[in-house]
């Protein structure tokens, strides 16, 4: 689903399950210029290694007006925070001329992993990027953004150079000195920024990328609502074998929240940060009002957000305001079936 920006509407994806994997039909409905679109995109697609590859889809507009933007800070963090939520690097390596040795690299993929439903962000910062291809990955109903042509690769890696936080810096530099060293180029290799959270719209890529906006309604003995904001990144890097928890006790810092361990997918440990006091609520709603999020997260947030200014006001056991809550928590996440990408022009 190409990246169109401005006047997007209502979205529905479904996936229609037929009998074996051509039957696959992905339709999309859009809201463009006052009347609907709908658009079958199933023989655009290709099977490669069981994988659904998605080639070049040509829409109806032309995104004539649309101004890329290749020097912006806010577009630069949060792609980097993006990256740094989601984001993988596959270096291939091949042989050396007496083949006993696997030292020169073959190939460098960089990719961005997102849920099916957020197709259109995929497809937008494609468009931005003016570089990548996206795969469809049917069974984990995901798409993925990958950048792979050298031209790909220098145009992603100067796009968020000097924004990264995270251990995943240290293979990101080993990318750059691919590109430095086969075409001579002198792109810089910066170290980690250190600069404060709220500087910049990185936070707001990462928690697209690994976060989570929940409203708690509970009905128990005690009634009880409460707004909560996870997140959660694995323990250590595994090629440079660096730990996240300077980053996450970072995060944890600036959100007011304790970080925690949390186990799971096999009894694996990972770095918990769980955000729900007054406090927190205040430091969440004043940094996104500065900065947002473009997945379809932001608009869960816009709900948990309408709550959160409630409970901070003293007004969410209301009985209106109760009822209002209940509708809330029920039409977000997993519960959400419509989605309006109005908020993609900001980006």
């Amino acid at each position: 689903m190409p990246g169109m920006v401005g006047g997007f509407g209502n979205f529905f994806v479904p996936l229609l399950i037929g009998a074996g994997k051509q039957s696959i039909i992905i339709s999309i409905c859009r809201y463009l210029k006052d009347s609907f679109i709908f658009l079958n995109i199933n023989k655009n697609y290709n099977y490669i290694n069981g994988d659904l590859i998605l080639k070049n889809i040509k829409l109806e507009n032309k995104l004539n007006n649309y101004e890329i933007i290749n020097d912006n800070s806010d577009f630069s963090s949060y792609l980097a925070g993006l990256f740094e939520g989601v984001g993988h690097i596959s270096i291939l390596r091949g042989n050396n001329q007496n083949k006993k040795k696997i030292t020169r690299i073959r190939k460098i993929v960089i990719g961005i992993t997102f849920h099916l439903k957020d197709l259109p962000l995929c497809e937008l910062l494609k468009y931005k990027l003016q570089n990548g291809w996206i795969r469809i990955k049917d069974k984990e109903n995901a798409c993925v953004l990958l950048f792979h042509t050298d031209k790909g690769l220098i145009t992603f890696v100067n796009t968020v150079n000097k924004y990264l936080r995270s251990p995943k810096i240290y293979k990101f530099n080993l990318v750059i000195d691919y590109l430095n060293s086969k075409y001579s180029l002198n792109i810089i290799k910066y170290k980690e920024d250190y600069s404060d959270l709220s500087a910049n719209n990185w936070l707001a890529g990462f928690i697209d990328a690994e976060g989570g906006f929940y409203i708690r309604y509970s009905e128990t003995t005690k009634f009880r609502i409460a707004c909560i904001l996870t997140l959660e990144q694995r323990m250590i890097e595994p090629i440079s074998n660096l730990s996240y928890e300077p980053l996450l006790s970072e995060i944890s810092k600036f959100l007011n929240a304790k970080l925690e361990i949390s186990k799971h997918n096999k009894n694996k440990s990972y770095f918990m940060i769980r955000a729900s006091n007054r406090n927190s609520l205040k430091i969440i709603l004043n940094y996104f009002n500065s900065y947002k999020m473009y997945s379809s997260k932001y608009l869960d947030y816009l709900n948990w957000a309408n709550a959160a200014q409630l409970l901070l006001d003293k007004n969410a056991y209301i009985l209106d305001n109760k009822k209002h809550i209940y509708y809330l928590k029920n039409s977000m996440n997993s519960k959400r079936i419509f989605f309006n990408w109005d908020h993609l022009s900001n980006l």
